[in-house]
């Protein structure tokens, strides 16, 4: 069953991909051995003929009204992760770590064409960017840290070293 609507899912060969469709909502599910020949192995073929197959449709960031937020894998029953799938797609995907990846409709066109025009090597610069960024702050504020902790650290030495002296000159007068 669609894990979106409950309809049935029909198995329909694409090329050499075998996709589960919806038809009342459109969604497809792939295995991962699909997912891979579409995103990892990138073949324009297969690409074309998976667009010219799937509808384009306009794509909701939340579900409709009445909607499930999270989703059963149609395959073993157990709620899908929700993840983005790359940055910059803005595209959430529900994902069985098992089985395979849930795409609402128009979601995997999208996804298509980000992975064909290079959007997942811009992706991951920018994640890159985003990492060395975040180091640099974390590195900012331990060297700011650091310094609070010597100048803090001198004011207290310097401040007990002299109640150390007043009490030394105490003893001594």
């Amino acid at each position: 069953a669609c894990p979106r609507c409950a309809h049935v899912l029909h198995a329909r060969r694409v090329g050499d991909i075998v996709i589960d469709e919806c038809g009342a909502c459109l969604g497809v599910f792939l295995d991962h051995v699909a997912i891979k020949r579409v995103v990892i192995d990138r073949a324009q073929s297969r690409a074309e003929a998976l667009l010219g197959a799937l509808p384009r449709t306009e794509i909701r960031a939340v579900p409709g009204a009445g909607q499930k937020m999270y989703l059963p894998c149609p395959m073993c029953h157990v709620v899908m992760n929700r993840k983005l799938f790359a940055t910059g797609t803005g595209v959430i995907i529900d994902v069985c770590r098992t089985h395979g990846t849930f795409f609402d409709a128009g979601e995997l066109p999208l996804i298509i064409d980000f992975v064909m025009n290079g959007g997942l090597e811009r992706a991951q610069i920018k994640d890159i960017e985003r990492m060395r960024e975040a180091a640099r702050r974390e590195l900012a504020q331990a060297r700011d840290a650091a310094r609070d902790a010597r100048l803090h650290g001198a004011s207290m030495s310097s401040s007990r070293g002299s109640a150390l002296i007043d009490f030394l000159s105490g003893l001594i007068s």
